[in-house]
This record gives structure tokens, C-alpha cells and sequence, in this order.
């Protein structure tokens, strides 16, 4: 091969790559990109009139997670960056599911979220919240269930042995003088027919003497009624996974004293009105912003632990939590 030739081969070749690398980067994968996001104060988002409140010396910090959809060539580059993970768009999104509807979903999801940390909050210091709601909505019911033969997504439970509920905690109540294998009647409404159906109750897998009927339900349309004008500004933010925070910066600012001992603590997981802290998505990705934005402890969703030590960080603690009950403990026991 004569040396003339060697200057057009190199040019065929990096015409070549240069076309590969703009087709690469003009293909979307299924896959998002989870990086750490923004980082608040959740105190500061309670607004609340017409009731005393307590501006505390310390910070509550909630977590949130920067997502945005990837090309082969990001991903490639988000193999390399300890504190960036690839999630599968199905595991995030319903199937064909626009942008516009998951925007609006997350949105859903959040104010339900600050209500249901209001009125745990308050219920919690001792005041009457009133809550309402069109019934129990299903929307998941769980396979190798009983119910899985019976019940539906999109069922909406509006009693149970005869007892209205209109919250997803009001059912366990209602089951706790039952056991395992009993028959229990279930009211409900089914593309607007009203049905009575009987479901054989199943084991907790955490505990096989505590029955559940099988299901993940949500309050269709709540209301609430508070005892005074209180509300939290979530911003843009979409998404239930602040809930655990905002019930504690309510709680916060509504008592004399300071629940961290005026220390930065950030944390992150659902809230329901029983009080139970549920595990979120990227956990690591808000160990490595909580630690960014100085906080010097970390409360995280039990359910989450294992996964969030694999997150790169020097000195911050992480405490697992379950319960509000455990994360005001953890708070209360830091040391001032």
C-alpha cells in the first residue's frame, strides 16, 4: 500500500466513526439515567397561619433525583460515574405512558403525600385532622393471594365486614380480631356496579399470624379537613418520597424545641397514615446529594439500607427507619 493511500484511508475511518458516534448519540435507550438532585430544606416549604410556631437552629433536609433519558454514549459514561445508576424505563413508567401523564401522576402522587404527612403530623402532636374520601382505590393485588382470584385493579373498596372505609389504613382495623384464612365480606364498586364479594384472607410473609387481604390501595379523591390553614410547597417536585421528611419538619415546627439537636439531618421515604416509612427509588443517588449538601445524617427507608451502604460517601451515617415512631427516636437520640 503506497503512503498516498494512508491519508484517505484515516479520512474514510473517521468519516466512518464520526457517522457512527452521531447515530449512536440519536438513539434513545430504554433506560434512565438516576443522578443526584436537588436538595431542600423541608422546613422551610411548611407554611402553616393562625396557630404558634417554632423557627428551629437546624435543617431537615429532603432528597431528590435528577432523571433524564440516555443515548449508548451516556450510558457508556454512566457505567464509569459511581454515582450514577441506569433504570429501566418500565420500572419507572406505564406502558405508553406520555410525558404529559407522568408529570401529572407524580404530581398526583405528591399532594397526596404532603396531605397524608399533614394529617399524620398533626394527629401525631394530638390535633383532630377529618378525612374523607370516595373509597379504597386497588392498585395492585398481590399473586399467590386469595384475593388475586377475586378482586381487581381499579376496584374501589367502600367497606369492609360492613365497617365504610375511606382510607387504606381504616382496613387493618377492621382485620385485626381476624386470622389467617378467614372469610371476610368486602363491598365494592366495580366499573360503577356496586359487587359483595368474600376473600379468604392471607398471612403477612413478615409475620404468618397478622392477616391481609392482598392488596396496595390508595384513598380515591381525598380531602382533608385541617384545624388550621397549613400547607407545604413541593416546588416542581413530583413523586410520594418526601413524605417521611415533611412529617417531620411539620411536626418541627409546630414544637417548642428542636427534634435534631440543631443538626443538618436529611432523609428520605414514603409516608403512609399509619405512620410506616416505605423504601423510594435512587437511594444512592440521595446518599451521595445528602452528604454533598452537608448533612451529617441520613435517615433511610429500612427497606432501602442494604442498598444505600453500596453508595459512595466518606463520613455521614445512615440510620434504617420503619416507622415515623423510629425516625423521631433516631432524632431525638443524636446528640446535641
Amino acid at each position: 500500500m503506497g503512503p498516498r493511500r494512508w491519508p484517505v484511508i484515516v479520512a474514510i475511518i473517521s468519516v466512518l466513526l464520526a457517522g457512527a458516534l452521531v447515530a449512536a448519540w440519536n438513539i434513545s435507550l430504554p433506560y434512565y439515567a438516576f443522578s443526584p438532585g436537588p436538595v431542600g430544606d423541608a422546613i422551610e416549604a411548611v407554611t402553616i397561619s393562625e396557630q404558634e410556631t417554632f423557627v428551629p437552629d437546624e435543617e431537615l433536609l429532603m432528597l431528590t433525583v435528577a432523571s433524564q433519558t440516555v443515548n449508548p454514549i451516556e450510558a457508556v459514561l454512566a457505567a464509569f460515574d459511581p454515582s450514577v445508576d441506569l433504570v429501566s424505563r418500565a420500572a419507572i413508567r406505564q406502558p405508553d405512558e406520555s410525558d404529559e401523564d407522568f408529570v401529572t401522576r407524580n404530581q398526583a402522587s405528591m399532594d397526596v403525600s404532603k396531605e397524608t404527612a399533614i394529617t399524620l403530623a398533626l394527629r401525631t402532636l394530638g390535633f383532630e385532622v377529618t378525612t374523607r374520601s370516595d373509597g379504597v382505590a386497588i392498585v395492585e393485588v398481590l399473586p399467590g393471594t386469595p384475593a388475586f382470584a377475586v378482586l381487581e385493579v381499579n376496584d374501589i373498596i367502600t367497606a369492609v365486614e360492613g365497617s365504610p372505609v375511606e382510607l387504606p389504613g381504616a382496613i387493618g382495623p377492621i382485620l385485626a380480631d381476624n386470622a389467617p384464612g378467614e372469610v371476610v365480606t368486602i363491598e365494592l364498586q366495580r366499573d360503577g356496579v356496586a359487587r359483595s364479594v368474600e376473600v379468604v384472607l392471607a398471612a403477612r410473609e413478615d409475620d404468618p399470624s397478622s392477616p391481609i387481604i392482598g392488596i396496595s390501595a390508595e384513598a380515591l379523591n381525598p380531602t382533608f379537613e385541617f384545624p388550621f390553614p397549613i400547607d407545604i410547597d413541593a416546588g416542581l417536585i413530583g413523586g410520594p418520597s418526601a413524605g417521611m421528611m415533611y412529617t417531620l419538619a411539620v411536626i418541627e415546627v409546630l414544637t417548642t424545641g428542636e427534634l435534631a439537636s440543631g443538626r443538618v439531618v436529611a432523609g428520605t421515604g414514603t409516608i403512609d397514615e399509619d405512620g410506616n416509612v416505605g423504601p423510594i427509588g435512587g437511594i444512592r443517588q440521595k446518599v451521595v446529594a445528602a452528604e454533598a449538601a452537608g448533612a451529617e445524617v441520613m435517615l433511610v427507608p429500612a427497606a432501602n439500607y442494604d442498598e444505600a451502604l453500596t453508595a459512595p460517601r466518606n463520613g455521614m451515617e445512615l440510620i434504617p427507619v420503619a416507622t415515623l415512631d423510629e425516625a423521631l427516636a433516631a432524632l431525638e437520640a443524636l446528640p446535641g
